[in-house]
C-alpha cells in the first residue's frame, strides 16, 4: 500500500504534464508551495522495511563507511530533517543543509517564496530559493540528536553569509565548522556554488555564482580550522557545474595544499542560453518565463554531460598525483540511474549526489527507489 508521500509523488508525476498549460506564474506558485509541503511529508515517513544496499557497493572513504556511493544533495533537507527516512530507504549517506551563520528566509519575488519549477518533459528543474535555513547552531543541535544508522554517515553543508565579505563572515564559517564537529557529523561540505545569492566582486559589484574571495576564504579556513585539527574531519569544497575547465587543476592544487579532503563538482547552472537547446519544446515557455523572471539555477538531466566531464577531469588529475592523504571527487548534476553511477565509478569518481534524479526515481518507485536502483546492477 502506498504511503501519502508515495501517492502524492506518483500522482504529481502524472499531473505535471498537464499543469504546464496553465499560466507560468500560477504553475510556479503551485510547485513552490507544493514542493515544501511534499518534503515535509516525506521527511516524516519511514519505509515499513529498511533496505541495505548490496555489500559490494559499500565504500570506505576517509575511514567512514558509506553503504553505497550515492545519497541526497544539499538543499533537500535544509533543517536536519529526514535522516531516518533516507537511512531506511538505503541511502549511502545523508547530507543536511546548506546552513549559514544565522537565519535566512530565502528568496521571494512576485508573491512566491522560494520559487521552484519542474520541466517534466526534460527531466530538469529550476529554483531560485536562496539558502533559506535556521543557522548553524540550530542545524548542529538537530544533527547532534540523531542516533546514526551504520553505513549512513551524516554530512553538513555550510556556507558563509553571502552578503558579507569581511572577517565576520569568515568567522561565521569557523564557528559553524566547530559546531558541526562537536555535533559529531562525519563530513562537511563547504558550499561555494549557490547561484541564487549575491556576492561582491573585487570592485564592489554584485555578482552571482563563484565568489571572487574564494581563495582567501579557503586559506582562512585551512589556517583556522583544518590545520588545527587533531583528528581529521573531512572538508569537501563544492563548486558549480559552471566552473571553467581550465580552473579545475589549479583549484585542486590549492585544495590539496590547504588540506581539504575532496571536491564536489555539482549543484546547478545559470548558463541558460547554453542549456536552452536541451529543453524540450513543451517545457520551453516555462523555462523562458522562470529564467527571465526569477533566474536561479538549472538542475537535472541536462547537466549530466557537464558534471561528468568536470568530475572526470578532476578524478584523472587526482590519480596523477602521489597524495599522502585521501582526496575524493564527488559528482552532482544529472545523476539519475545505475548507468550514471557505473560511469562515475569507471572514471574514478568516489561518490554521487542526486536531487532531481532522486525525485524522478521516487515518483516511480517510492521508498524502494534505492532497492530498485541496485537491483538493476545484478
Amino acid at each position: 500500500m502506498m504511503t501519502k508521500a508515495e501517492f502524492i509523488s506518483s500522482f504529481e508525476s502524472f499531473l505535471r504534464v498537464k499543469t504546464i498549460k496553465l499560466p507560468p506564474l500560477l504553475v510556479t506558485t503551485i510547485y513552490s508551495k507544493g514542493r515544501k509541503m511534499f518534503l515535509s511529508l516525506l521527511s516524516r515517513e519511514k519505509p515499513a522495511v529498511s533496505y541495505v544496499p548490496p555489500e559490494d557497493e559499500t565504500r570506505i572513504l576517509w575511514g567512514i563507511k558509506f553503504n553505497s556511493c550515492i545519497f541526497n544533495a544539499a538543499g533537500m533537507f535544509k533543517h536536519g530533517e529526514g535522516y531516518y527516512t533516507m537511512a531506511a530507504q538505503g541511502a549511502g549517506a545523508y547530507l543536511a543543509g546548506t546552513s549559514t551563520g544565522s537565519f535566512r528566509r530565502g528568496n521571494e519575488s512576485k508573491g512566491v517564496l522560494h520559487p521552484f519549477i519542474s520541466y517534466p518533459f526534460t527531466g530538469a528543474a529550476s529554483n531560485w530559493i536562496g539558502l533559506p535555513n535556521d543557522g548553524h547552531e540550530e542545524l548542529a543541535r538537530r544533527l547532534a540528536r540523531i542516533d546514526k544508522v551504520e553505513g549512513c554517515p551524516i554530512g553538513a553543508s555550510i556556507s558563509n553569509s553571502p552578503e558579507t565579505t569581511d572577517i565576520k563572515s569568515l568567522d561565521e564559517i569557523i564557528f559553524g565548522l566547530n559546531l558541526f564537529k562537536s555535533a559529531q557529523v562525519d563530513f562537511i561540505e563547504l558550499n561555494e556554488s549557490c547561484p541564487n545569492v549575491p556576492h561582491q566582486d573585487s570592485n564592489g559589484k554584485t555578482v552571482y555564482g563563484l565568489d571572487f574571495n574564494l581563495i582567501e576564504r579557503l586559506e582562512y579556513i585551512s589556517a583556522k580550522f583544518i590545520k588545527k585539527q587533531n583528528k581529521n574531519l573531512p572538508i569537501i569544497v563544492k563548486l558549480s557545474n559552471d566552473t571553467e575547465d581550465n580552473l579545475i587543476h589549479p583549484l585542486l592544487d590549492i585544495l590539496i595544499e590547504l588540506g581539504f579532503s575532496g571536491l564536489n563538482i555539482g549543484n546547478t547552472s545559470t548558463e541558460y542560453e547554453h542549456y536552452k537547446s536541451k529543453i524540450n519544446p513543451k517545457d520551453l515557455d516555462l523555462f523562458e518565463y522562470f529564467t527571465k523572471n526569477f533566474g536561479g539555477g538549472l538542475s537535472g538531466r541536462i547537466l549530466k554531460e557537464k558534471s561528468f566531464e568536470l568530475t572526470t577531469a578532476a578524478a584523472e588529475y587526482i590519480r596523477s598525483k602521489n597524495l599522502r592523504n585521501e582526496f575524493h571527487i564527488i559528482r552532482t548534476g544529472g545523476v539519475e540511474n545505475i548507468k550514471d553511477i557505473r560511469q562515475s565509478e569507471t572514471a574514478g569518481i568516489s561518490l554521487n549526489q542526486w536531487f532531481t534524479g532522486y525525485f524522478e526515481n521516487f515518483a516511480r518507485n517510492g521508498h524502494e527507489l534505492y532497492k530498485k536502483l541496485w537491483e538493476r546492477h545484478e
